[in-house]
Formats: structure tokens, C-alpha cells, sequence
């Protein structure tokens, strides 16, 4: 006898994401039955995070799914081997015949993503490089995962980002299918500390206008100021900065209520006369030159401007940092600049 379709609907819908999942492999019907399912029909997996990791060194694939601080358990996780051509997954391991595990790893991100109603804390993707191992399928899992995305339509509503990879254009094969109206937070790692990234196209996205954390480990060529000022909060890395930049910067943040601060990481830095000449001579702390200006509107909050170096052998590196701090925090000796929007 057969299981009414309402039945049915009210098992999966009052089931949990594992629940459901093992539903699936009951039989052949349960599976399609599940499969046509509207998403509105369908549980919230409620996860907090979801991390999709490759790694060359294991040939793996692994998908972590981390559960709400609050729940039982901390997290799932599911590994995808190709030398072992496997899935496993609860401590149960599947032989995945003729299947790639690329489109198998692929195929259940889709499933875990269309039963994610609610807000992601964190979406993290790490793309080891595979392109030096031809023999190996799993550098296709960009190009397909963002194929899948496009297909389905579906906007990933998540709080951060992260895409931690060696080649820059893994981050325009995702950075679209985040929902921009959810998306706060951008986070670009890379592997090789090296690694130099234009950011013309990645700046003109909605995601790179409505973030208002931005956290980049590649070095950024021809950056536009203009385009990062809308951040908060940002941590970037420039081979260098011009002190008109730095001053344009300064008078943006001056008059913004939300900026928290901002560091650049300099390969070269050489111009502390042209700002002494903008600003003003600067207060030396015998680790750093410093600035301070007025905050638009507001007696106790002022903008810190430092300047230092650090030596990291073989190399001497800089670092611009502007924050907000408190008046009272103003070094004895230093000239407190006011308010002045030009």
C-alpha cells in the first residue's frame, strides 16, 4: 500500500537534514518523490557554516557543515576521495563506481544548499592548485561548482565569504551567487603570498558594493580608492600608495560615521615628505610616524593616521594604518589636527 503524497511531505518536512537524506536512499520512488519536492516543502538544514575544501596533497574533496553554536553536534563532514574513488560520510564509506567525485561532491553541495532556508554565519571555499596534477579531475571543481550555481539560480544568503585559492579567477566564478543584500563581509586568501590580483571586474559586483568588511591576501593591482572607501573595515596588501590616495582616504573617513579602520601592507613606501607637506609635520613614536584629525560631529573620536616598517628578511615592509580611536588616546606631544573637510 502506498504512502499518501501528504504524508509523505509532513515525514520530510518534520525531518532533519540527515533524516531526509536517508530517506533518499530508502528506494528508488522515495528519492524522486524527494527530488521534485518544492524547496518551500523542504526542512531548514539551519547551518551555520558550509566549507567546501580541496586538497592536492590527498586528492579529497571534504564538505564541512558546522551546526548553530547551540546544537548537539558541532559539525558533519563528508570526504570525497578520488584515489580511493569514495565517498564517506558518518563513518560510512561508499565506492562511487563510475562516478566522478567532483560532480558527486557537487551534487550534494546543491542538495545541502537547497535545504539552507536560513542565514549562513560563513561560506568558505579552498581550491588547492590541481592544474600542476593533469591526471587529477578535482581542478575542474571551480569551474563546475559555479557551474551548478549558475544553473540553479540560486543566491547563497551568507554573512562572510572566504575563497582562499592560487588562482584569482576562482573568486569571479563565485563571488556572483552571493546574495548581495545578506553578504557583509568579503575575505580573499591566497596560497601564494606573492599572488597579485586586478580587481576591476571583482569592484564593479553588487557583493564588492554592499560588503562593508573586506579582508584581501593577494596583492591588489590598480586600486581605485574610491572603491574600497564604502568598507568599514579593510585589510589589504598594495606594492605601494600615493599620499594624494592616503589623503583622499583621510578626508573620507574623517566624515563617515561608520568607518573602524583600515590597513595597507606596502611593498615600498616613499611618501612621508609629500604627506608632511598635505598634513603637516608628524609625531614620531619611534615606531611609527602618526597623524591625528578630528572626527566630523563628534568631541571624543579621532582619526589615527600611522605609518611604520617592519623588516621580514629579505625584505623591509610597510604598513598605512587608519583607525578611530579615542581623544584621550592622543600621544602627549602630538598636534591634533580639527576638522577641516578639504
Amino acid at each position: 500500500m502506498e504512502m499518501p503524497e501528504l504524508v509523505m511531505e509532513n515525514i520530510i518536512w518534520f525531518s532533519d537534514f540527515r533524516s531526509v537524506l536517508k530517506l533518499r536512499q530508502v528506494c528508488r520512488k522515495f528519492r524522486d518523490f524527494i527530488d521534485d519536492l518544492n524547496d518551500s516543502k523542504l526542512p531548514d538544514s539551519k547551518f551555520a557554516n558550509i566549507e567546501v575544501i580541496s586538497k592536492k596533497d590527498e586528492n579529497e574533496i571534504t564538505l564541512f557543515l558546522v551546526e548553530p553554536k547551540d546544537s548537539h553536534r558541532s559539525f558533519h563532514s563528508i570526504e570525497y576521495s578520488e584515489s580511493e574513488n569514495s565517498r564517506s560520510f558518518n563513518e560510512k564509506i561508499t565506492n562511487l563506481g563510475n562516478s566522478n567525485i567532483v560532480d558527486v561532491a557537487i551534487r550534494d553541495l546543491e542538495w545541502v544548499l537547497k535545504f539552507q532556508k536560513s542565514n549562513l554565519n560563513r561560506l568558505h571555499f579552498e581550491f588547492d592548485d590541481f592544474q600542476l596534477q593533469n591526471d587529477s579531475s578535482l581542478y575542474t571543481l571551480p569551474f563546475k561548482l559555479s557551474n551548478m550555481l549558475n544553473v540553479s539560480g540560486r543566491k547563497i544568503k551568507t554573512r562572510e565569504l572566504s575563497i582562499k585559492t592560487y588562482n584569482k579567477s576562482h573568486i569571479m566564478s563565485i563571488l556572483p551567487f552571493a546574495d548581495s543584500e545578506t553578504l557583509k563581509t568579503l575575505d580573499f586568501c591566497s596560497f601564494d603570498p606573492e599572488m597579485e590580483i586586478e580587481i576591476d571586474e571583482i569592484a564593479k559586483t553588487e557583493q564588492w558594493k554592499k560588503a562593508n568588511t573586506l579582508k584581501c591576501d593577494f596583492h591588489l593591482l590598480n586600486l581605485n580608492v574610491e572603491d574600497i572607501c564604502h568598507f568599514s573595515s579593510i585589510d589589504l596588501k598594495v606594492d605601494s600608495i600615493t599620499a594624494g590616495d592616503l589623503d583622499f582616504l583621510r578626508k573620507a573617513y574623517i566624515s563617515s560615521s561608520n568607518f573602524e579602520r583600515l590597513r595597507f601592507d606596502l611593498k615600498l613606501f616613499n611618501e612621508q615628505v609629500e604627506l608632511s607637506n598635505i598634513w603637516g609635520p608628524a609625531f614620531d613614536s619611534q615606531l611609527a610616524i602618526i597623524w591625528y584629525f578630528r572626527i566630523k560631529d563628534s568631541e571624543e573620536k579621532v582619526l589615527r593616521i600611522e605609518i611604520f616598517y617592519y623588516n621580514m628578511i629579505p625584505r623591509v615592509y610597510y604598513a598605512t594604518c587608519f583607525s578611530i580611536i579615542e581623544l584621550r588616546s592622543v600621544l602627549n606631544g602630538a598636534i591634533l589636527h580639527d576638522y577641516n573637510e578639504n
